[in-house]
């Protein structure tokens, strides 16, 4: 029986006997005491209670200090034999604190966050019962033991020790292999360099900048391994993603039973040495995809999707086509305004269109034969003073019982009320009512034209395309009128549109092949991307997808498994498969250069090649800042995000640049850098006394290849020069004038009595030269940064590009400016500079808009151009609207409208 139940029983019976004749009030006066000793009573419980806890308290925090006392000491699975022995055979271990014991297992080894997180797992559960019951023993007013108490602060600051004993590690390797790193190389290492090479940790991304020696870092380190670490050569992989890198590694080393692959090579190696087989590689993919396109021509549909995707699907984008012949057409300069027709007129002249319907009633015109010619002047004089000469939209010529007749077409932009759109009105200040009125008094005035002077008129309207198929109605409208008709048969049109050869149609079966090759690589589906564009709603990325790249892709594959081929990408994706299932290789250390263009292919491979126990380390190099291969499938996620797909990674930068100096360095730095996708560096040249300029030349084109010959004049003799294009055609004026000669790869121009090679800035990464001269950057659709947009399909096999305006462009800038060890010129054209020169030499004028693709901005205006833009203007497109269509800022149109009006 408790305390509590004797004292109630107690004073009940003692109420019973006693308060039996009592009044209440005298009851009442009588419990008074006994409440008083039910308290007394109730506070000595809680006082032995207390008293009770204290001491089982005090209990555990001694069993607890005891238990931390005789903490077993924590044995890496690094320490080696000898000291493991030693350890073991000690008469007294006693736990001194998580510090003293990181550094007795741990001593001059570095610490991995692996071995950091198993270290800590060790001591979580101490850590956890200390933590716990600290808390109960304050509030019980009772100190807990230092013992205790620095377990609980250690355990919390293993990560910070961790860093302490892993610097003086480093400190120490780099001291006692100091003669090592000075002469491992024909000239010393620097430190940052060094300090990647010492890095032992299972992941380390090495954060490379243009000229900073990478090349050296990765010839360090292996160096380092073989000669220090005392590694196995055949347990290092090395990797490169060309052929002569990789060559150019291998021959640096020296070194035997080491060799440097590319990704590909690799692969195949893997699959012959496992398999006993050799695969065969198809080495020339273009051809085959060409040989494909070609088979696929004979069926009516595909050929029938082919010409659909041109009329109906293709992006519209501004004409740089009109030229007076092939070599011309390849320039990159904008030169109409209006949306191009795919085929010419009756005379062969291409046709330029106000709108896109009127752009598929050329090409229905064109499929039925009819000879016409569009806004042909009327045949009679009609001008007045409120009207110019008439010009219909399209005037049909043709033959009736041999003699000539001619046939109007208008097309009308009204709906079936003969009500114009909503937004005809906008931008005008007029009413909608007022601004049907005007429409309509125009189609009026043309009608009454026709019926003075006795000329046939037939009519469309834009709900002939929303409610009917336009083929149809034009093709009865025609017939009608006597219009004889000769119809092209689906060949017949897929001829006109895209001729055999022609260059639309290699840029075509480009468009293709980089889908499927990108697929591939991306390891989707087409049934994933197929999803993807249901789920966006995307109807023209679904046709595309589904009727010209999916006939493609399953032939492809096909005619690879028929041959006995795979392509490299196969390879790829085949030796991922052979090395997640069986683990045929095993490695200590996997070293990547350039590893800012991994793809998700390589990456997926990369990851099974260092499966193991334990895995291989990996030393990858690169420069985001110079990632600039997304179309081959380059993902730089993987380079910016590394840990989060390879796990807890050290990240080394090498921010000294060997190639050029001041004031180059600080001015590409901030160039690059306004991009916050970008890794910050604090970039800097191995020497003060190093002077690399960077001049921004302004030319006018009759003065463009004499700014050049002067430039080459002024460089001494041997001094190197490239010339770098943003395009392969962007030597076009050179051309003219200069004579040009091809050894091998390489292409020159003879100027000045020197070859002067040419090369495009993808080719020139990785090279240097004394002078560099940047041709062409302007603003303009095939200028720098290019204007040229991908065809929207590919968004579903193409990496995400960073939303950093132009991210990728700027990019290609800076690796074509940091070529150059002496100095470095930019030419640009005086009329439209490109907004990158325009950040170096006049960045007040920089506006969020200067990164808006407008290809025709700063471009004069012409007579036809004013005359197009009224005409916009006048049937009531909006401001966004004409922009749109005249590839030009809204400001730019708004300015010109208001001199167009003030010169009235």
């Amino acid at each position: 029986m408790t305390i509590l139940e004797i004292c109630g029983n107690f004073s009940g019976v003692r109420r019973g006997m006693i308060t039996g004749g009592l009044s209440d009030f005298d009851r009442v006066a009588f419990n008074m005491p006994n409440l008083l000793i039910i308290a007394i009573c109730l506070v000595a419980i809680l006082l032995a209670a207390i008293a009770a806890r204290r001491l089982r308290l005090k209990k555990e925090a001694e069993q607890l200090s005891a238990k931390i006392r005789c903490i077993p000491y924590y044995e890496s699975n690094r320490i080696n034999e000898e000291r493991r022995f030693a350890i073991s055979t000690c008469d007294e271990r006693f736990f001194i604190d998580i510090a003293t014991d990181l550094e007795a297992c741990f001593a001059n080894c570095y610490i991995t966050f692996l071995q950091e997180k198993e270290f800590s797992r060790f001591y979580t559960d101490y850590y956890k019962e200390a933590d716990a019951l600290v808390p109960q023993l304050k509030a019980f007013g009772i100190e807990p033991s230092e013992a205790v108490v620095k377990l609980i602060r250690d355990f919390k600051n293993i990560g910070k020790l961790v860093r302490l004993h892993n610097q003086q590690v480093i400190r120490n390797t780099l001291d006692t292999h100091k003669l090592f790193f000075d002469h491992c190389l024909k000239y010393p290492l620097d430190e940052q360099q060094r300090r990647s090479i010492v890095s032992e940790e299972d992941n380390c991304l090495v954060v490379s900048s243009a000229g900073s020696g990478k090349t050296s870092s990765i010839v360090g380190k292996v160096k380092y391994l073989i000669e220090i670490k005392k590694v196995d050569p055949t347990r290092i992989l090395l990797i490169s993603y060309t052929n002569k890198a990789a060559a150019e590694l291998t021959e640096r080393m020296g070194i035997e039973g080491l060799h440097g692959y590319t990704f590909h090579k690799l692969a195949l190696d893997l699959i012959g040495q496992q398999t006993g087989n050799k695969p065969s590689i198809c080495d020339n993919t273009d051809a085959l995809f060409v040989k494909i396109y070609r088979e696929l021509l004979a069926d009516s549909r595909f050929r029938k999707h082919a010409v659909e995707y041109f009329v109906d699907y293709q992006a519209n984008e501004a004409d740089w086509e009109r030229r007076k012949d092939e070599r011309r057409q390849q320039l990159s300069e904008q030169k109409d305004m209006r949306l191009k027709a795919l085929l010419p007129d009756m005379d062969g002249k291409q046709i330029y269109v106000r709108s896109e319907q009127e752009q598929k009633i050329c090409f229905v015109l064109s499929s039925l034969g009819v000879k016409f010619r569009y806004e042909e002047p009327y045949e009679y004089p009609v001008a007045d003073a409120m009207h110019s000469q008439y010009k219909p939209d399209f005037s049909i010529h043709f033959e009736r019982d041999g003699k000539p007749q001619r046939l109007y077409l208008e097309h009308f932009g009204v709906d079936e009320h003969g009500f114009v759109p909503a937004w005809f009105a906008k931008d005008r200040n007029i009413s909608y009512e007022e601004a049907n009125q005007k429409y309509n008094d125009g189609i009026t005035w043309k009608r009454a034209a026709h019926e003075k002077f006795g000329t046939r008129l037939i009519t469309t309207s834009s709900v002939n395309f929303y409610r009917s198929d336009i083929r149809e109605t034009l093709k009865q409208l025609l017939l009608d009128a006597g219009v004889p008709l000769q119809e092209r048969t689906d060949a017949e049109l897929y001829g006109m549109v895209l001729p055999e050869g022609s260059k639309q149609e290699k840029a075509f079966i480009r468009l293709i092949a980089t889908f499927v090759t990108s697929l591939k690589s991306s390891c989707r589906s087409l049934k994933d991307v197929l999803k993807q564009t249901d789920e966006a709603d995307d109807r023209r990325s679904e046709f595309v997808v589904k009727n010209i790249f999916r006939p493609v892709y399953e032939r492809y594959a096909e005619a690879l498994r028929s041959s006995g081929q795979i392509d490299f990408t196969d390879a790829i994706l085949q030796a991922t498969e052979l090395c997640r299932a069986t683990h045929p290789v095993s490695y200590e250390y996997i070293i990547v250069d350039e590893f800012q263009d991994i793809s998700v292919d390589r990456y997926n491979f990369l990851k099974a090649l260092r499966e193991g126990n334990p895995p291989a380390k990996l030393y990858c190099v690169g420069d985001d800042w110079q990632s600039i291969y997304r179309f081959s499938g380059s993902d730089m996620a993987l380079f910016n995000n590394f840990a989060a797909f390879f796990g807890p990674t050290e990240i080394n930068k090498i921010e000294t640049t060997y190639r050029f100096g001041e004031p180059l360095v600080g001015l590409s730095a901030r160039f690059i850098q306004r991009n916050t996708a970008q890794i910050r560096k604090n970039i800097r040249p191995f020497s003060e006394q190093k002077k690399t300029e960077l001049s921004f030349q302004a030319y006018d084109r009759n003065s463009y290849c004499n700014v050049i010959g002067q430039m080459i004049a002024s460089i001494p003799a041997d001094k190197s020069v490239f010339l770098l294009g943003r395009y392969s055609f962007d030597d076009y004026y050179l051309s003219f004038m200069y004579k040009s000669v091809k050894e091998g790869n390489r292409f020159y121009y003879i100027i000045g009595d020197r070859k002067i090679e040419f090369l495009t800035v993808h080719k020139s990464k990785g090279l240097e030269a004394d002078y560099v001269i940047l041709l062409q950057c302007n603003k303009d659709t095939y200028g720098f940064p290019s204007l040229v947009s991908d065809d929207p399909s590919l968004q579903y096999v193409l990496t995400a590009s960073d939303r950093f305006p132009y991210g990728e462009e700027r990019r290609l800038f800076y690796v074509a400016i940091t070529r150059a060890k002496i100095k470095t010129w930019v030419l640009y054209d005086t009329r439209f500079p490109s907004v990158f020169v325009d950040e170096f030499l006049r960045p007040e004028k920089v506006t969020a808009e200067s990164y808006t693709k407008h290809p025709n901005a700063n471009k004069r205006w012409t007579r036809r151009a004013d005359q197009f833009l009224l005409t916009l203007h006048r049937e009531g497109k909006s401001i966004r609207y004409i922009a749109e269509k005249m590839g030009r800022s809204q400001t730019s149109i708004v300015m010109r409208l208001g001199k167009l009006e003030s010169q009235k």
